[in-house]
């Protein structure tokens, strides 16, 4: 009977067939409206993550580092040399003594100059800053009001700009002296050189607290302060039941 043919049979046509040129003929080009929507979101998407990894470096790195001419640094390297002439006087103490509170003392001195002075190599290593300096000390305090921090010291207590010295620190021949006074004799003599030490180390400090917004210079300055006017006290009082006084 005429079209209840078999498939492929003659005569008969296949509508569900797929048409000749369309299988030659390529797949419909993407909605153009869709793909600029894509590319949008793509872009906003990179931006996104390019200020992410911004603010992402920059917690990490934390602000930028100190200036190799900052108040920062320069108080890090007078003070590194501070504390070196401090720990040096202690050391030769502390072996030569035979008094247990001396002994005491310049142990503990030593021990806690020697942490802050590492604390301070720390920093400028850090910073990428060199640990010595390259001028004379005390620069970084010049034209500043910081530098009336040392009104209160005497004058013999200020070195000179060009003697390498920073305010309270002894001359290589008093250091030389705690070595060959007798001990008690040297154990007077520390004690007063340390109370000046420490008064020039006290105003360098309060200097850096007034000229320096740096948080691990301000709270070791400030540590600095409290400790020394403290071990001052002790001292003084030290030197009165020896019979003897501040020079």
């Amino acid at each position: 009977m005429a079209g209840s043919g078999a498939p492929g049979q003659a005569g008969v046509v296949d509508t569900d067939a797929p048409d000749e040129d369309e299988l030659d003929s390529p797949p419909p080009p993407r909605d153009f409206w869709l793909t600029g929507r894509t590319l949008i979101r793509m872009a906003i998407g990179a931006l996104v993550l390019l200020v992410a990894t911004v603010l992402l470096v920059s917690y990490v790195q934390g602000p930028a580092a100190p200036a190799d001419n900052s108040a920062a640094a320069g108080f890090a390297r007078d003070m590194i040399d501070h504390h070196a002439q401090a720990v040096d006087m202690a050391t030769i103490v502390q072996r030569r003594t035979q008094d247990q509170d001396i002994r005491y003392l310049t142990t503990d001195m030593a021990l806690t100059q020697s942490n802050q002075m590492g604390q301070m190599q720390g920093w400028l290593n850090v910073w990428g800053l060199s640990v010595g300096r390259t001028g004379q000390p005390m620069q970084w305090m010049e034209g500043h009001e910081a530098e009336h921090e040392l009104a209160g010291l005497d004058a013999e207590d200020i070195p000179a700009a060009d003697s390498g010295l920073m305010p309270g620190m002894a001359t290589q021949a008093d250091v030389n002296r705690l070595r060959t006074l007798p001990t008690a004799e040297a154990d007077v003599l520390f004690l007063q050189l340390m109370i000046k030490h420490h008064q020039g180390g006290v105003a360098m400090a309060r200097a850096a607290v007034k000229l320096t917004d740096e948080p691990v210079a301000v709270n070791l300055a400030q540590t600095i302060i409290k400790a020394q006017e403290a071990e001052i006290t002790l001292m003084e009082n030290m030197l009165a039941k020896r019979d003897a006084a501040p020079a």
